[in-house]
């Protein structure tokens, strides 16, 4: 009995001992914060937000060569839009496992070690006895000497070996998990080990590579939308056998930390769009042959005609693909040729401002890329987890272009800051680069090439195809600040010969709109045949270029069928001449104001068509190639379909026995645009 007494006593002071140890290391409590809350772009459809650190203190470390307890980790996005963390599946599984990674304990780029990484995979133990597989959901145990909370998840201290049926299975530490897709607007981690810090550590658990769709939060113009992350855990105990801990969940502070602020991103303009004649070349030379010149500043719709202005509305719009910097010039700010990105981006706590997300690259073996079949693929390709597909693109898409007309675009172009409103073009910051795409932008990069270099074109430029009157042309980012607001104005250059005959280049207005890019309607997670990053499309139409048809707008400031008198009036049209000039073809408006008799009136005939080297005559007493006005009295202008139009008046009595004048009409249009909008010959009166 007393034997017994004193056992039972022992056990006692072993249980207050443990309890003391406990309130020691106090009750496990556990805080979340974001780690940044970035501006995101609120046209995105697949937006990067902010890591969500989750810091653990306190509980009781489990005892060596014990399995840890398990718990879920599940995020919710706040409001309800939906997480486009890339899916990486493959062969029809039922398990969608995201790019999304959660850490423990900061781990360094070399000593990140991932659930199911090569052999040490524990999956690979079958024995029923030993666990219940369930695929990317890995045990592990605390193991000598981390009692204490410390080294846990430190691939370089020694895990134990369990042992079954007399078959040795090496245990894995692991210090990385990968997310599944839990619904639109959820990842799930399931059954991840936790060791409680105690009071000696603490535990750090950082969740990356969560991007979201910020096109559903529906921001105004010139107004923000926050993004939060509802953090969740529950119990877990998807394990069985040795490898299995105990559930345990994780009471947490600030469960819901805003990750991001979405605002609209871009301004799109046309800088100076052109009004061309028809009847008037655009770069003729160069039309015909694009090693020719353009034409020097002279006309308005020679040499450049204008430009295409994206211009950022924060300062990280616009991105590179990866830290990569890009080929081509020394200088990365002129380079042009977007890099392979071979460089990791895998340092916890960095903010590398690029497309890409977290990212080992392809030198960084047994990597998980996709679930195949249950079992999580690994090997030296990086596949495509964290990986962006491209930078940032621009799209310009032009619409109801005239036939004849030829657009160019400058293929490489510079990015400069914006400063106080006003670009300052003294500051290159970056570069654009044409690149081939789908019709929404998409794609893997290929520069097409320098395409013409004329001279004073001031470097490559090439033809953007046309077909139906649409065409498109596609930039990517391959280098630019995010810590300044920047613009990009994109030179545009039209070229055609006229052939008013065949109506060439054909009347009317074509638009641009523009766009951040690759557009698309994949609205969900997607997988790789989804583009990153990729945005919705809110382009607006913006006019360009009006081709409108040469005219002579003339007037005869007085005429009169009153008192005895009678006027005679000609229109000649000199398109034709020793000059080359094209022939021109064209009818004429004829509109009288004045009053016949006591009543005012204003009337309006047509006249026939006339070519170049032709005229046609008429009377307001007796009409001819236009109406009779008899009684008439007043002032006349005739709006002629031709650019060389001139006109004569001849007013006398009847039959010119007394008194007759006659007087060149006067040419209402200038050299530049007038009140007319035309531009004619005016000869100096």
């Amino acid at each position: 009995m007393l034997d017994f007494r004193k056992s039972f006593l022992a056990a006692a002071f072993l249980a207050l001992g443990a309890g003391s140890a406990f309130a020691q290391n106090g009750p496990l409590s556990c805080v979340a914060q974001s780690a940044g809350t970035p501006s995101i772009r609120a046209e995105g459809v697949a937006e990067l937000v902010g890591d969500i650190i989750v810091t653990c203190n306190g509980g009781n470390p489990v005892a060596s060569n014990r399995a840890l307890p398990q718990l879920n980790i599940q995020l919710f996005s706040q409001p309800s839009i939906n997480i486009t963390s890339r899916v990486l599946t493959a062969g029809g599984n039922l398990i969608e496992f995201s790019e999304a990674l959660l850490f423990i304990d900061e781990p360094t780029p070399a000593n990140q070690r991932p659930c199911g990484q090569g052999s040490l995979y524990p999956h690979s133990i079958t024995p029923a006895t030993l666990q219940t597989v369930i695929a990317g959901v890995c045990g592990a145990h605390a193991g000598s000497p981390t009692s204490n909370g410390i080294g846990t998840y430190d691939p370089n201290v020694a895990a134990p070996t369990l042992s079954d049926a007399g078959t040795s299975y090496p245990t894995y530490r692991g210090n990385v998990y990968q997310a599944r897709r839990a619904g639109n607007n959820s990842l799930l981690w399931q059954g991840i080990p936790f060791d409680p810090p105690g009071s000696l550590t603490s535990r750090i658990l950082r969740i990356t590579n969560v991007r979201v769709n910020a096109s559903q939060l529906g921001v105004p113009a010139g107004s923000t939308a926050s993004v939060a992350m509802l953090v969740s855990t529950s119990a877990s105990g998807v394990f069985a056998g040795p490898l299995g801990g105990g559930p345990i969940a994780l009471p947490i502070t600030n469960p819901t930390p805003t990750v991001a602020v979405a605002q609209t991103s871009l301004d799109f303009s046309v800088v100076d769009p052109q009004t061309c004649l028809q009847c008037e070349s655009a770069n003729t030379d160069f039309f015909g042959d694009n090693s020719k010149a353009l034409n020097a500043q002279g006309a308005k719709c020679d040499s450049i005609a204008f430009n295409l202005r994206y211009t950022e509305r924060f300062p990280t719009v616009f991105r590179r693909r990866s830290i990569r910097l890009p080929l081509g010039d020394p200088d990365p700010r002129v380079a042009h040729l977007s890099p392979t990105p071979t460089d990791a981006q895998d340092i916890l706590g960095t903010i590398y401002q690029t497309e890409t997300g977290f990212y080992k690259s392809a030198s960084t073996g047994n990597w998980p890329t996709t679930l195949q079949n249950g079992t999580l693929a690994t090997g030296t390709s990086d596949g495509a987890l964290g990986l962006a597909d491209h930078g940032t693109r621009l799209i310009a898409r032009f619409t109801n272009v005239q036939n004849g007309l030829q657009i160019w675009v400058r293929n490489t172009v510079p990015i400069n800051t914006l400063q106080g409103g006003n670009l300052n073009t003294g500051v290159r910051t970056g570069t654009v680069t044409l690149t081939t795409s789908d019709a929404n932008g998409a794609g893997a990069f290929n520069f097409p090439g320098n395409g013409a270099n004329p001279t004073g074109a001031g470097g490559g430029i090439n033809l953007v195809s046309i077909v139906g009157g649409t065409g498109q042309a596609v930039w990517e980012v391959v280098n630019a600040d995010t810590t300044t607001i920047e613009r990009v104005n994109i030179p545009v250059i039209i070229a055609y010969r006229p052939n008013t005959a065949a109506n060439l280049p054909t009347l009317g207005t074509s638009s641009a709109n523009g766009a951040l890019a690759p557009l698309s309607t994949v609205a969900t997670a997607g997988t790789t045949s989804a583009p990153l990053p990729r945005f919705i499309d809110t382009a607006v139409n913006r006019t360009m270029l009006t081709i409108n048809s040469c005219r002579t707008n003339i007037l005869f400031p007085f005429v009169s069928n009153q008192a005895g008198f009678d006027t005679g009036l000609a229109i000649a049209n000199t398109s034709k001449d020793p000059f080359g000039t094209s022939l021109q073809t064209g009818a004429c408006s004829v509109n009288f104001y004045g009053n016949i008799g006591n009543s005012k009136v204003c009337l309006k005939y047509p006249s026939p068509s006339i070519t170049g080297g032709e005229h046609f005559v008429w009377s307001l007493s007796a009409g001819g190639a236009v109406t009779a006005t008899a009684g008439f009295q007043g002032y006349v202008i005739a709006q002629c379909e031709f650019q060389y139009g001139h006109g004569f008046a001849f007013i006398s009595d009847l039959g010119a026995q007394r008194l007759a004048m006659g007087y060149l009409a006067l040419i209402l249009d200038d050299a530049i645009a007038t009140r007319t909008g035309s531009r004619s010959e005016t000869l100096g009166h």
